[in-house]
């Protein structure tokens, strides 16, 4: 009687786990991520008056279709892409708001996004740049899922006033574990690093007269 009811068991078991796995094989479906990163409110009084227009970066990675993926335990993929398919724009985006909330000093300042070589009349500052990678992978394993995120950017500034520019690399690289996985991880992984990359930029220039230089 024992011994039937261990083969139950381990029965039951076994079609527990090939449903588990089952039920967790990917589908090749694209999910959008929102990985802009939240800026604190710390803006007071008016922007400062000096003109910033920032265009989309450069998207130079071999693989433009997404910014990564998750592979399932059963088997599959999700990808993942960011909100608006456009990393680009994101990356732009996510400066011009960290420059409008929480810039250099901790001042706002006027700072915007415009299409590339479109908008920069009457500007003091352009800024732009490429992505080398931003990407974000998943791989999940019995009891946990591994994330692993990446970023490389170089953030190009053309001073209008003087004609002088500088250029940062900034890339950073994250990985953790969790034991759900949602999207909403790597949403915050790949925010998190993001917004890590724009504040080290900031901590490593500062506005001098009419233009953006470098403090090193």
């Amino acid at each position: 009687m024992i011994a039937q009811g261990c083969r139950i068991a381990s029965q039951w078991c076994l079609a527990v786990g090939l449903a588990l796995l089952w039920g967790c094989a990917g589908t090749g479906e694209m999910v959008s991520v929102n990985v802009q990163p939240q800026q604190p409110f710390v803006q007071s009084g008016q922007p400062e008056p000096l003109k910033i227009v920032i265009e989309p970066f450069e998207d130079l990675r071999a693989d433009r279709s997404k910014i990564g993926q998750r592979t399932h335990l059963g088997g599959g993929v999700t990808n993942f892409n960011v909100t608006g398919g456009s990393p680009g724009v994101t990356v732009a985006e996510a400066l011009a708001e960290a420059l409008r909330w929480r810039g250099w000093n901790r001042r706002g300042w006027d700072a915007r996004v415009v299409q590339s070589g479109v908008g920069v009349s009457g500007a003091d500052i352009v800024i732009g740049g490429e992505i080398l990678n931003f990407s974000a992978n998943a791989k999940s394993r019995v009891f946990n899922t591994k994330l692993t995120g990446e970023s490389r950017l170089v953030i190009k500034v053309k001073n209008l006033a003087d004609d002088s520019s500088t250029q940062r690399n900034v890339q950073g690289e994250q990985t953790k574990l969790v034991f759900w996985f949602t999207s909403e991880d790597v949403e915050t992984l790949m925010s998190g690093l993001l917004q890590d990359g724009l504040e080290r930029f900031i901590a490593d220039t500062k506005i001098e007269g009419r233009g953006l230089k470098s403090v090193k």
